[in-house]
């Protein structure tokens, strides 16, 4: 069967991970879209054009350069379906995007129209509820999914939360859980000189570690608050990131009398990261919810489960769903809670190692690249109507 797979984040090397178990599949000739280049993770990235086992085709695509998930859309898109003359078409962007409208419109125009299949991280109703009726992007948005969910045999969704909005939106057919992206085992996982990697990076007693874009919503004032209130001298905090919340963190750290406890490390290059995420004795994910966003995954959760750390995270958005038994749970924006979850784990050294034993296990059987992979072959199966005889 021949797969067209359209992806954005898929430009970037790691983000081809699962491209690989999928071309591996039994009867999968797999061709993957994607942009020359696009705006992923804050810099401008040109397309990795895979390791051969699948077919890279790019093409040029107006908005990509700025990292507009909605609006970017692809230039010659017809001449990719008469090369590729796909039986499906895998497509990683909202069912609103300007790129999925597009793909959706060029599939129709063929002979033998291919099954459709669509990736959503949604989590929230969509056009958002506090948007008026009359504004554009709500006009704009609900006419694009009614352009193309109808199409749609499948949609996969990375949360729990999406399939009630796109219930209620007509959609019918299948909608696997299914996250967008796995984990490597062989990059994140347990280092045998744990100890050595700890001093070579400055920590010492027992470290609660944040990692990932440093802004109000990831609930960063809140983590401030719970490391002042946890009154174990040996705690420490490491904020492993960079974004526009950094001096508000340090200077609020500052008023709660807290900041020789916590260090923000920027500049850290990709391939040291799993280092230090291992060097973590537990991992906060206080994320807050707004009223246009909250958590849709958290990648770094089972990165961090990976590498034998438990979690603490917020009851936000999909966090729950991802961190599973392998950590606990605290409402979100509840500095006192996280405060004890920090001293229970800090105390109880049995439930430490418990929960990151857990965690090893959630991600070797959830959230490898190999896992996910797997799921997605089954969910074009499904799909895909039967070969004839």
């Amino acid at each position: 069967m021949r797969i067209l797979f359209v992806s954005f984040s898929s430009v970037v090397d790691v983000y081809q991970d699962k491209l690989r178990y999928l071309a591996a599949m039994p009867d999968v000739e797999l061709f993957v879209l994607l942009p020359t280049h696009f705006k992923e993770g804050g810099r401008v990235v040109a397309a990795h054009l895979g390791d051969g086992s699948y077919t890279v085709i790019t093409r040029p695509a107006p908005m990509a350069n700025k990292g507009h998930y909605n609006r970017f859309f692809f230039r010659d898109l017809r001449s990719v379906f008469r090369e590729v003359k796909p039986d499906l078409v895998h497509i990683e962007a909202e069912p609103e995007s300007v790129v999925t409208v597009q793909v959706v419109r060029h599939a129709l125009r063929l002979k033998r129209t291919p099954a459709m299949v669509c990736f959503t991280w949604r989590n929230m109703p969509f056009p958002l509820e506090h948007w008026p009726m009359w504004h554009p992007k709500t006009i704009f948005f609900t006419l694009s999914q009614l352009t193309t969910i109808p199409h749609f045999d499948a949609i996969i969704s990375g949360t729990h939360e999406a399939e009630a909005d796109l219930r209620r939106r007509g959609f019918e057919g299948p909608m696997p859980i299914i996250p967008q992206y796995g984990i490597d085992p062989q990059t994140y996982h347990r280092p045998e000189n744990r100890d050595a990697l700890r001093a070579a990076h400055g920590m010492s007693g027992f470290v609660v570690g944040f990692a990932g874009r440093l802004l109000k919503m990831k609930g960063l004032d809140v983590l401030v608050d719970a490391i002042a209130r946890v009154d174990r001298p040996d705690v420490q905090c490491v904020i492993l990131g960079s974004g526009e919340y950094a001096e508000a963190v340090m200077q609020r750290a500052s008023e709660r009398g807290v900041a020789d406890r916590i260090r923000i490390v920027n500049g850290v290059p990709v391939r040291e990261v799993p280092q230090i995420l291992a060097c973590f004795d537990v991992l906060a994910v206080p994320s807050l919810t707004y009223p246009h966003w909250k958590e849709q995954f958290g990648r770094v959760i089972p990165e961090a489960m990976a590498c034998g750390v438990p979690v603490i995270g917020s009851d936000s958005g999909e966090i729950p769903h991802v961190v599973g038994e392998a950590g606990i749970i605290t409402p979100e924006g509840d500095a006192e809670a996280l405060a004890s979850a920090i001293r229970q784990l800090h105390d109880d050294r049995t439930l430490l190692q418990t929960l990151s034993e857990k965690g090893v296990d959630r991600v070797r059987t959830m959230y490898t690249n190999k896992h996910i992979a797997e799921q997605i072959y089954a969910t074009w199966l499904s799909v895909l109507p039967a070969p004839r005889p």
